[in-house]
């Protein structure tokens, strides 16, 4: 359990009006950009805000952050920003408040043919959207990520055309699961917001092709949180279902890590952030090998502790990448040669014994 400055009460101090009706979500004006119906949603107990017109969102620190510093501007991995936001908001002095992650057992649920097909299609739109569009998928193929990688995982680009394309379906059922389903947001007034636009797409997909999930990461760094999930769907862990039950397998908090590794040859997977959901943890404790490989930063190495608390049978391995972040910057700065005796070695200390046969990338 945490605790973090009240968002409502941040919120009223910068002149947001906000009105909490005792339901989880409160609407209102965004302040970033001029409006006459509200884009702006409030989560006050889980002390989370996102905008459905600039698809930012994030806590109270990334408030402050973007009013201080400007929408685009705000960057929380810088040091200097991130200090002086705390500095404000310890001078302001806002109440703290509790903020703790829903814990319920939730059972796994069986998604539909309908949602099946859905997920399906949507993950082909956003596909092509990334073969099309040079910036998203330049920015993948600067991470290491190699044009067959691409393919064979249909990782895809949210440009903000689903509506659109699924309004040339015949079925009307499908425009309304991909509502229930979190892909479309409508609002009060009939508005329809795509959920993941300007994001880029990473669909879980099982061994059979099938699609249990979409996952949005940010392209640009001013887009909070990193990550986004559906939320009328089960949370997933990106590319669990591609390996079997008896393989190894190593957990990264960081999607761009698990992809890297599993150019590598390693079977990877990521929860995509520090957190399992427990409907997750039961799934997991059927997997006889888990290793937790952290990055090379304090909130990293506390969350694959926190993991190892949930499946104890599971092994830490704290990751240490000679100055760089985590893997995948390591492979991408320092080479993918180094990148990959590295990740080796660290795998091998830990009980991990891997044969490389991953894509071959350049040095």
């Amino acid at each position: 359990m945490d605790k973090k400055p009240d968002l409502l009460e941040v919120l009223r101090a910068y002149g947001v009006e906000v009105t909490s009706t005792g339901d989880r979500r409160v609407n209102a004006l965004c302040p970033f950009h001029d409006e006459s119906r509200p884009s702006f949603s409030v989560d006050p107990d889980q002390g989370l805000w996102f905008c459905f017109h600039d698809y930012i969102g994030g806590d109270a620190i990334d408030f402050v952050g973007s009013m201080e510093f400007g929408l685009g501007n705000w960057d929380s991995r810088n040091k200097g920003m991130f200090k002086q936001v705390l500095s404000i908001l310890e001078e302001k002095n806002f109440t703290q408040r509790k903020v703790e992650p829903v814990k319920k057992k939730e059972k796994k649920k069986e998604l539909s043919q309908n949602v099946l097909f859905l997920l399906g299609h949507v993950t082909e739109i956003y596909h092509q959207n990334l073969l099309k569009d040079k910036e998203a998928l330049g920015y993948l193929q600067d991470r290491g990520l190699t044009e067959e990688f691409i393919r064979t995982r249909k990782i895809g680009y949210s440009n903000g055309n689903l509506s659109v394309m699924l309004s040339l379906l015949p079925e009307e059922v499908y425009r309304n699961l991909a509502v229930e389903a979190g892909l479309i947001y409508v609002n009060e007034d009939g508005r329809r917001w795509e959920f993941m636009k300007g994001r880029i797409a990473f669909p879980d997909l099982d061994r059979n092709g099938r699609v249990l999930g979409i996952i949005g990461r940010r392209l640009k760094h001013y887009q909070n949180p990193k990550y986004l999930t559906l939320k009328g769907l089960p949370k997933v862990i990106w590319g669990l279902h591609k390996f079997s039950r008896w393989q190894p397998i190593i957990i990264h908090e960081s999607i761009m890590d698990a992809c890297t590794a599993q150019l590598m040859g390693v079977p990877s997977v990521s929860p995509c952030g520090t957190g399992i959901a427990w409907h997750l943890v039961d799934e997991l404790e059927k997997r006889q090998y888990l290793g937790f490989l952290s990055q090379d930063d304090d909130p990293s190495k506390r969350a694959v502790k926190r993991w190892k608390e949930k499946l104890p049978h599971g092994r830490v391995i704290i990751g240490s990448y000679d100055g760089h972040k985590d893997l995948n910057e390591m492979a991408t700065e320092a080479g993918w040669d180094a990148a990959r005796k590295r990740l080796f070695a660290l795998l091998e200390k830990a009980g991990f014994e891997y044969e490389y046969s991953g894509n071959k990338k350049k040095k």
